[in-house]
């Protein structure tokens, strides 16, 4: 079957259609981050259950994922063209029960409930959504080609959808840590974090609505169907998917470790704890500062890639998230009690190293991913757009397990207090820290526990060596740029012109 692109309209990529499909990236982000920021947080914190137990099932469910992810990604590949499209029909179904699996994740069982049916619901549950956003996900991104035909186009419009998505997570952050925690913590704060997780699912539906509605598929691009072999013979013989998926999952499970663990940081550094951080605000600024230097820098992503060769920038966000990194774990030291406002504003100006680095490589690694579809069908004529495709999408959550892992290390390492629920005569609900055995703690006892020095040391100089790594190979293995990569593009066309 030839691989030649055929248009169903001549009309070139819009703003709109840049804008309508973007958006739909801030929804699939929205859950996404719901669920790295606050899941194991909510987890470990406020139902009790074992950082170190949830983590290591988290990994186990990747396991399947592994499976599971590349056989859905063949299933949207294989499945017939309908009036809708190709990939708008899937991303309807997958919002909709993504959306549903994300607020049972977030329903509070009854404590009389049994620890192990709290295990065995919340990691179900952890499973299902992972499958669920993958409906989403792959076809999501495979979109892209229907709608936009140039390299430019499809370099504006992955830029803006990576933008607007990455701002996804920092409205998630700042709703929840600002605004629907808070305020209903007096409710109890499980039922705060389920009043969370429907709002994230109202958010993401809505945006993932936009996509559906408002973008058609401009281009035909025809595709084979493929079995669970053929996805590992695409792997293995795609030496450049292997070098940019080990370089992307080393960068990514170190840059999202060390993002994750400041949650903990938040929560047991505010007045109640070590007196650093305002509990109502102080996340939220972090988030919010931190931000600003990732989104300046994927807005003008397609800028800065003509002054500085996109190879370089992409290898320079990791020395970049490692200066982001030593700067977080240093700015503690220095802090005072009970400035919370200036000490947020320096944790999150070492912190903008690390998410500008970030923003940056989740863009790079977008095109990236592109140009290694283009150099599958160089080498073996078979392009697998939504295979690849799964594999980014297979990479981003195994990154954020291994981070998970690794946190739920560093929690157990470091001997965390626990987090106790009470409700008081007036049915309002408090919290407070105790020791495995049951004794409140104050905030001297958290300070001169070495607790948090140690979450921090473990979460901030683990990621570094994965950082290095990480770089060492994409330098020494990933060659799809300059005039290498032109001039495979280049026969690739000539190959479609003939066919």
């Amino acid at each position: 079957m030839s691989n030649l692109k055929t248009p169903i309209s001549n009309q070139a990529l819009t703003v709109k259609d840049t804008i309508t499909y973007s958006v739909g990236s801030l929804g699939r982000e929205i859950s996404n981050s719901c669920v790295n920021v606050f899941f194991l947080a909510y987890l470990n914190i406020y139902m009790g259950l074992d950082a170190l137990v949830l983590t290591v099932a988290f990994v186990i469910a990747k396991l399947w994922d592994a499976i599971n992810d590349p056989l859905l990604a063949a299933l949207v590949n294989n499945a017939k063209k309908s009036r809708f499209g190709r990939f708008r029909p899937w991303i309807a179904v997958g919002a909709a029960l993504n959306t549903a699996s994300l607020i049972l994740m977030f329903t509070p069982l009854n404590q009389e409930v049994s620890e192990t049916l709290k295990y065995t619901y919340y990691i179900a549950m952890y499973i299902v959504w992972g499958m669920t956003f993958t409906v989403v996900d792959v076809p999501f991104w495979s979109m892209i080609p229907t709608i936009a035909n140039s390299t430019e186009e499809r370099n504006k419009v992955s830029s803006l959808a990576k933008l607007i998505g990455g701002f996804g997570g920092f409205v998630i952050s700042s709703i929840g840590t600002s605004l629907i925690l808070p305020s209903l913590a007096d409710k109890g704060i499980t039922v705060a974090y389920l009043v969370l997780g429907i709002c994230a699912g109202a958010i993401m539906i809505s945006f993932m609505s936009v996509t559906i509605i408002c973008n058609r598929e401009k281009y035909k691009i025809p595709h084979e169907k493929v079995g669970f072999r053929q996805i590992l013979d695409l792997f293995k013989a795609n030496d450049q998917l292997q070098s940019y998926a080990t370089s992307y999952v080393l960068f990514a499970s170190a840059a999202t470790i060390a993002l994750f663990q400041m949650l903990y940081l938040f929560v047991y550094c505010y007045e109640n704890g070590a007196n650093l951080f305002n509990h109502n605000y102080s996340y939220t600024v972090f988030v919010a500062v931190a931000c600003t230097g990732q989104g300046i820098a994927m807005f003008f992503y397609n800028f800065i890639t003509k002054k500085i060769p996109r190879e370089k920038l992409y290898g320079a966000n990791y020395f970049m998230a490692i200066i982001g990194m030593i700067g977080m774990f240093f700015i503690f030291f220095p802090l005072k009690e009970g400035n919370y406002l200036v000490n947020t504003i320096a944790v999150a100006l070492a912190g903008a190293f690390l998410m500008t680095a970030n923003g940056l490589n989740q863009i790079g690694s977008t095109v990236m991913i592109a140009d290694v579809v283009d150099y599958g069908e160089w080498k073996s004529g078979k392009r697998g757009d939504s295979l690849i495709f799964s594999v980014q999408t297979l990479l981003t959550k195994f990154s954020s397990t291994i981070a998970m892992l690794i946190l739920g290390i560093g929690i157990k390492v470091a001997g965390l207090p626990n987090v106790i629920e009470t409700m008081g005569e007036d049915g309002t609900w408090s919290q407070f820290f105790t020791d495995n055995a049951g004794n409140i703690l104050t905030s001297t006892d958290i300070s001169n526990s070495g607790s948090l020095v140690i979450l921090r040391a473990f979460m901030f100089l683990v990621p570094i060596p994965l950082c290095v790594i990480g770089y060492i190979i994409y330098k020494k293995k990933y060659t799809l740029y300059g005039e290498r990569y032109d001039a495979i593009k280049a026969e690739i066309d000539a190959r479609r012109l003939k066919a």
